[in-house]
């Protein structure tokens, strides 16, 4: 998971929300006012903004191992619609508080269960104790392991990655996509000559990082391993 930075929203969202605001609607109501074709938009310009990644696990979306009975994208809400303490602070409609990810490994027909699912799928009302794609600070502990898995140094942003989004979900494809990105960017590396592999490390660190039509898929776990490297080699 990396920092998502927030573009304008669009216009006619922005006249929809004054207007349920004008009513007094709840965010639940105000959301339910969220149609086609404007919720398409808003749906395009988050994926845009994120560089064509799920927010939460990084994959590509849409996923081509969709279910065609499942939505292929999900428009999530950072501070949920009813959090569990009743509180509104407009989040039904604020730009700011919406995310787009992918369909959370979800299965037609109720093939899969709940421990099965990953992301907001995963999630439900459940509210972050800390994460907030929007807010990078948040994100600053999170580190991985060679084997594909995501973990962090502090306890409530690990809760929030592996408890409350199964982003360690063994019955998912997470952990092997991600080892198989940083795979093959190990074999990249090993094909640099030794006087060159830092120069080259912080090159390509670089360039994931100017990333933003199209990201890399995972490449939270490219980032933090090249970072990594760096100050290991830095440091002989």
């Amino acid at each position: 998971m990396i920092g998502i930075k927030k573009g304008t929203e669009p216009q006619d969202l922005t006249r929809l929300r004054q207007s349920t605001e004008a009513e007094g609607l709840s965010p639940r109501e105000a959301y339910r006012r969220l149609r086609n074709p404007l919720k398409e938009q808003v749906r395009q310009s988050l994926i845009q903004e994120q560089g064509g990644l799920c927010a939460y696990c990084m994959c590509r979306i849409p996923r081509e191992d969709v279910d065609p009975n499942i939505a292929p994208i999900i428009i999530e809400h950072i501070i949920p619609r009813v959090p569990v303490d009743g509180r509104d602070v407009g989040q039904g409609l604020d730009y700011n508080n919406l995310l787009a990810v992918c369909h959370g490994n979800k299965a037609s027909y109720g093939e899969h269960q709940f421990i099965d699912l990953t992301c907001d799928a995963h999630r439900g009302n459940t509210e972050f104790r800390k994460i907030n794609p929007c807010i990078p600070e948040t994100l600053s502990s999170i580190v991985y392991s060679v084997d594909g898995k995501i973990d962090a140094i502090d306890p409530d942003v690990r809760f929030d990655l592996v408890d409350t989004l199964n982003l360690n979900c063994p019955s998912s494809p997470l952990i092997a996509e991600r080892k198989s990105a940083l795979d093959s960017l190990i074999d990249e590396l090993g094909n640099v000559t030794e006087e060159n592999i830092l120069d080259y490390c912080i090159m390509i660190l670089s360039e994931f990082r100017a990333e933003t039509e199209q990201k890399t898929p995972y490449v939270g776990i490219l980032i933090w391993y090249l970072e990594s490297l760096i100050t290991t080699l830095s440091s002989t």
